[in-house]
């Protein structure tokens, strides 16, 4: 398209009065954008975007002829991107493959993953040329019709908003040089929810065809659709749709049109590439006219069918190949692009960026960009906490009247931001919480020092209700007195408070076992949780090993496996594996010989029978007993017996880059997947959220870990699954 003399009127299904129309007729300076382009669509969910459609003028090879394609002219597109035709003063008529039914129409496939599709948003727009005759504020003239595949009905949609622009083109056959350029625009949401992936074919809207139009006729239409499927994506994406309508031309002179589009909401975490995909629709680009340009924060997009210098050339790709299934299938649309690419990198779109900046240039061809659409993948955090207990007098056992001090460690290992972070620690009936000692030593944003017992007036506090005592602390950037803050990837935390040890009414003191959690949420509101164990005992307190890894897995369902191993060990005799079905009675399993005392790794494992275990979570610890007969406990690991309807498949198995996981789980709630390696190391971690019954969900970026064995458990409040995999 070439060659206009800028006019503009814009219309939204409205009349502009004459007086109006009169003062922007006289007011050379007006141009370029007649709707601003805005947010009409966002969220994070568990999917994307898909965009499909297709055009409705080609040119013909007969003068006035509606029935036959030139086919070589309109898939001239050469391997550059470029072709040696246009539309500009070509017979471009009416494509309609469905005969009388419509006065033109086409088709194409929406695509969607495998899987149950939850439509959230489907717009349809449609745009094209017709003579200033055509009374487009006519509501009989802003609709457009729609059918699934074989249907015989055709739903009619009409316009809920419509902008064009007013311009003169020279048409001499038709007997008028004014022509409108529009677009419309109509929610299909529940079309596209009760029909699906298929074939849709959409038309009869107003066109003018001709074979001596300067600057071309053209039509078309375009399907913008956001979905959520749990089943392909086990992850969140910040899904973004913007439209507008923009004129990208100066009278054949070069020009740049800049727009910004604001709430792009860019999650934390570095980007790789495909971690984030953007969508364009454009109307009317042409692959014989070059210098049209398209820079993302000022970076110049272009791939194998999009050159730097011709990117609205007509077509319809995704991530530079040609889209094929629609009908008619064409190289060059003359009519719209619709193009999909990853811009993860070399875009300048960074973490946390709430805007991006596009640039249009043209030197002759004139276009109008209406539809852009991001997905950008959101990165989970992941908090993991340490809790230690030392007594007063150091000699690690566990005395009345003693006190004791907690401190609490952590960090944000994962990639993207932990949100809304929260520390909470439940105190054991066996311990008084000893007032004001409440201690920040560290959080990313916060000031250290004491902090107080009551509620409201800073990050920490100390809560009784009636038996239930709990200490709390926000922690991160931007916590306040009542919200938790945000730890960004690495960032660390630690805090301390005191106990004093409670006179048991009768007997010895018991075993104090104290449990402490922190809970965050990533960007997209997924919670991420992690558990840490103090344990000390009147019978010595902590573990006088360096126990570097402990991990019972369910090898099937009569066995399970205990691994665990120390990096060094102390007058270590033996070890007693122990196992309860109620979390306080225990009983021996299996004993295993120590290595006395060694600053050498050692690695053990057993298995054990549970056939006749009728429980559906078994409770394991380890006992490890010294040469002179003290015993030390170690924190309890809890497991989740399957029933023999569940199951958990993993494969490929070996692996590459990835694994994809069924997984049968007995209640909805956030479970986190670990990988460990064959010394008990923590190599990769992942929270999401697993629903009651059959669970498929995805484990990427797994390329970087050595071949070998490994162990992926599976673990919530509720208990763990684990299973053997191979690289």
């Amino acid at each position: 398209m070439k060659s206009f003399t800028h006019l503009v009127c814009v219309k939204q299904i409205k009349t502009l009065s004459a007086f109006a129309v009169f003062m922007l007729l006289l007011s050379p300076s007006l141009k370029a954008q007649m709707r601003s382009y805005a947010n009409v669509y966002e969220a994070n969910i568990q999917g994307a975007t898909a965009m499909f459609g297709n055009t409705l003028e080609a040119i013909d090879t007969t003068v006035g002829s509606t029935a036959v394609i030139d086919t070589f002219k309109m898939n001239n597109t050469r391997a550059n991107g470029n072709s040696t035709y246009g539309n500009d003063n070509s017979n471009m008529q009416f494509v309609d493959i469905d005969g009388a039914a419509v006065s033109n129409s086409s088709s194409a496939d929406l695509a969607l993953p495998a899987g149950t599709n939850n439509i959230k948003f489907a717009r349809l727009y449609w745009g094209g040329r017709v003579l200033s005759s055509t009374n487009m504020t006519d509501t009989a003239n802003q609709k457009i019709k729609l059918r699934f595949g074989n249907q015989t009905t055709y739903y009619t949609f009409s316009a809920e908003q419509m902008n064009d622009t007013l311009t003169s083109s020279g048409i001499s056959t038709k007997g008028s040089t004014e022509m409108y350029t529009y677009q419309g625009y109509a929610d299909v949401t529940s079309t596209i929810q009760a029909n699906g992936s298929g074939t849709y074919t959409v038309g009869n809207i107003p066109l003018t065809a001709s074979s001596s139009l300067t600057g071309g006729a053209y039509g078309g239409w375009c399907i913008v659709v956001a979905y959520e499927n749990t089943t392909a994506f086990s992850y969140y994406n910040s899904v973004r749709v913007y439209d507008g309508f923009e004129e990208v031309y100066d009278g054949g002179s070069s020009t740049l049109e800049t727009v910004v589009l604001n709430n792009l909401n860019v999650p934390s975490g570095a980007l790789s590439l495909r971690d984030a995909k953007m969508g364009v629709m454009a109307w009317e680009g042409d692959a014989n006219l070059t210098g049209d340009s398209l820079r993302i924060n000022n970076n110049y997009f272009s791939n194998a069918i999009n050159p730097i210098g011709n990117v609205f050339n007509g077509s319809i790709s995704d991530s530079g190949v040609f889209i094929h299934t629609k009908n008619p299938d064409l190289n060059n649309q003359m009519s719209l692009d619709i193009d999909q690419f990853y811009c993860g990198t070399g875009f300048g779109i960074q973490p946390n960026d709430q805007s991006v900046t596009l640039n249009f240039r043209t030197e002759s061809d004139a276009y109008f960009p209406g539809v852009f659409t991001f997905v950008i993948k959101t990165k989970s955090p992941n908090p993991i906490i340490t809790k230690t207990v030392v007594d007063s007098n150091g000699d690690h056992i566990a005395e009345a009247g003693e006190l004791l001090t907690y401190t609490l460690t952590g960090q944000n290992t994962g990639v993207g931001n932990a949100d809304l972070t929260v520390i909470t620690d439940t105190l054991p009936n066996t311990v008084t919480y000893v007032p004001n000692s409440l201690k920040l030593v560290y959080s990313p944003g916060q000031t250290a020092g004491a902090l107080t017992d009551a509620s409201g007036d800073d990050d920490g506090e100390y809560i009784s209700n009636g038996s239930i005592h709990t200490v709390e602390f926000q922690v991160g950037t931007g916590a306040t007195a009542t919200t938790g803050g945000t730890l960004a990837d690495n960032d660390s935390f630690h805090y301390q408070f005191q106990v004093r040890v409670n006179t048991p009414a009768s007997g010895s003191v018991p075993p104090i076992v104290n449990i402490a959690d922190v809970i965050a949420y990533s960007d997209a509101g997924v919670e991420s949780i992690d558990f840490g164990t103090a344990i000390i005992d009147p019978q010595g307190g902590p573990l006088p090993v360096s126990l570097v890894s402990f991990v019972v897995s369910l090898e099937n369902q009569n066995e399970t496996k205990v691994d665990w191993t120390t990096s060094m060990e102390n007058n270590c005799k033996e070890y007693y594996v122990e196992r309860s079905t109620d979390g306080t009675n225990y009983s021996t399993v299996a004993t295993v010989a120590g290595h006395g005392t060694t600053v050498s790794q050692n690695n053990y494992s057993v298995t054990d029978d549970i056939t006749a275990i009728n429980s559906s979570i078994i409770y394991y610890r380890l006992a490890q007993v010294d040469g002179d007969g003290k015993i030390n406990y170690s924190r309890v690991i809890v497991v989740r017996l399957q029933s023999s309807a569940e199951g958990i498949t993993v494969s490929p198995n070996p692996f590459s880059s990835y694994i994809n996981v069924s997984i049968d789980w007995s209640k909805t709630e956030i479970v986190t997947a670990n990988i460990y390696n064959t010394l008990g190391a923590k190599v990769s971690t992942k929270a999401m959220l697993l629903t009651q019954g059959e669970n498929y969900v995805s484990i990427d970026d797994l390329s970087a870990l050595p071949s070998g064995s490994y162990l992926i458990q599976f673990v919530s409040p509720n208990g763990s699954v684990v299973k053997k995999i191979t690289k």
